[in-house]
């Protein structure tokens, strides 16, 4: 039995990853890295369009990104938007000055059900984000981007045209979500 190696494998184990690790840090901490996800996407596509607008369009910094097979602009702005993105998640994740603080309302297994539920919207929401990225998209200026390897990774995976063409989806149910369960979690406790 050979193991075929596609997008949609890659994007099934870095979910499995996420539900996994989602499982080990908690809800409460789940939810800061949603938190922590929302800011880095934000701050790594402002960091990244600045970026583009100066550093990338110079031609010296340009051959040194050739050094690390960068070899357009375009490439230089996803490959920054990127590693920025995972490091701010890391950055306020680990060290943010904020905590998240759910009531445990319910079951043990109920709370086991809505840390699957928020640890899958965790991935969805990281995934997607990414995949914006290396679209050659931006939040901030709007519209999708159309990089060559974009274009391979949509064209191979059925996951990965799920999570780009509904990614204003994914990118609204986790803060749906929380808000939700705020609301729920105030009602429980009042009562």
């Amino acid at each position: 039995m050979g193991l075929e190696l596609s997008w949609d494998l890659f994007i099934i184990v870095f979910f499995g990853i996420i539900v996994a690790y989602s499982f080990i840090i908690g809800r409460n901490n789940n939810l800061k890295v949603i938190i922590a996800t929302y800011i880095a996407a934000l701050t790594a596509d402002a960091v990244g369009n600045l970026f583009g607008n100066t550093l990338a369009i110079s031609e010296s910094f340009m051959k040194l990104m050739k050094i690390f097979y960068i070899t357009t602009a375009v490439e230089a702005v996803v490959l920054v938007k990127i590693i920025f993105f995972m490091t701010v998640i890391v950055l306020l994740s680990v060290r943010g000055a904020y905590s998240v603080a759910v009531v445990n309302n319910g079951s043990a297994g109920v709370r086991m059900i809505i840390n699957l539920i928020f640890g899958f919207l965790n991935a969805c929401l990281i995934v997607s984000i990414a995949l914006v990225f290396i679209s050659g998209a931006s939040f901030i200026s709007g519209g999708l981007g159309a990089s060559p390897a974009f274009q391979d990774i949509y064209n191979q995976s059925h996951l990965a045209k799920i999570l780009i063409d509904h990614y204003s989806i994914w990118f609204l149910l986790p803060a749906g979500a929380f808000i939700g369960m705020s609301f729920a979690s105030s009602k429980s406790s009042a009562s």
